[in-house]
């Protein structure tokens, strides 16, 4: 036995010691090995490959479902930054006010603070918009007046609710004004909706990450346990222990690296599937809205977690199941 471990040490195939070699030399020798344990760590997952396309569609699905609730939520967040340039106070005159009242009020809310711009809608105005948007055209022919009070949209310079609703507080105080209507509540709601699943995908994201360290552990943990026999011979001749850990570390990193390629596939995939309905219902509301899907560094961040993750539950396994194994 000692002439065998004599033998794989002056040999040093699997060694880290390097003894005897320069420095250059030890480096080649390192990143060849690591590239061919690479291509062996390929060369097992092709062998079998149902247990391999289940590990990685595991974790694939597992980095997929929070991808796509932070593409829900971005896309959302652009639709909001869209229609806020479209919030408006509304200010509805009295049906009795003169047009003196309401030329006083027009240079009122031109004094105003805060205010970007002002369109004025007349009774008539109004009356000729909603015959063409109501449907009842021919009916309001026969209306010898306007039912409709005259209105002043006015667009404030900033989308702040807060100053919006200060401003219509100021405008609720001047003669001849009956209503003063905020359209811009609905939007803070959103954004309230919108912080609610950005805090869903961190709690979906942390649940689902632990759910893959376990399948990559559990994966790497049945690896270790069919090349027993291996480890123990590669410890006789004297492989140290980084050489053992080193093709399960390479194994767990291919299969989250390969889970999170697959998980972007499903998310792009999805964006161009629902895009062509998309498209059609904004054209509908003449927009032009499209959904927008993973950005480089999303992309890039999702690979790369994958791949963190994949080897993290390798580590993890590696360091719990080896100590075991002495020969």
């Amino acid at each position: 036995m000692k002439k065998t471990q004599t033998r794989g040490r002056d040999a040093a195939p699997r060694g880290a010691s390097g003894n005897g070699l320069a420095p250059a030399d030890r480096w080649r020798g390192e990143l060849a090995n690591h590239r061919l344990t690479l291509i062996q760590s390929l060369r097992d997952m092709v062998v079998e490959p149902l247990q391999t396309a289940m590990t990685v569609l595991v974790i694939a699905i597992a980095l997929a479902l929070p991808g796509a609730l932070y593409l829900a939520v971005e896309n959302l967040e652009r639709l909001s930054g869209n229609v806020e340039a479209s919030t408006q106070i509304t200010v509805f005159v009295e049906m009795s006010a003169s047009q003196t009242v309401i030329a006083a009020l027009d240079g009122q809310l031109q004094t105003l603070s805060g205010v970007g711009l002002i369109t004025f809608i007349s009774p008539d105005q109004a009356l000729e918009e909603f015959q063409a948007l109501s449907g009842f055209g021919s009916a309001l022919d026969y209306l010898s007046d306007s039912p409709l009070p005259a209105v002043f949209v006015v667009q404030p310079d900033s989308v702040d609710l807060a100053r919006a609703s200060l401003i219509a507080e100021q405008i609720e105080k001047f003669a001849g004004v009956d209503q003063v209507q905020v359209d811009m509540q609905w939007l803070q709601r959103l954004r309230s909706m919108l912080e609610i699943g950005e805090k869903l995908i961190t709690a979906l994201g942390i649940t689902l990450a632990l759910g893959v360290l376990l399948a990559v552990a559990n994966t790497i943990r049945l690896a270790i346990q069919n090349r027993t026999d291996e480890i123990i011979v590669i410890r006789l001749v004297g492989g140290t222990d980084s050489y053992v850990r080193r093709p399960f570390l390479y194994t767990g990193l291919v299969f989250g690296f390969a889970g999170g390629l697959v998980a972007v596939s499903l998310l792009s995939l999805s964006v161009v599937w629902l895009n062509s309905s998309i498209e059609v219902l904004a054209s509908l509301y003449e927009s032009r809205f499209v959904l927008h899907g993973l950005g480089l560094t999303s992309f890039s961040s999702v690979l790369g977690g994958g791949a963190m993750l994949g080897l993290l539950g390798a580590w993890l396994a590696v360091q719990r199941h080896l100590k075991g194994i002495e020969p």
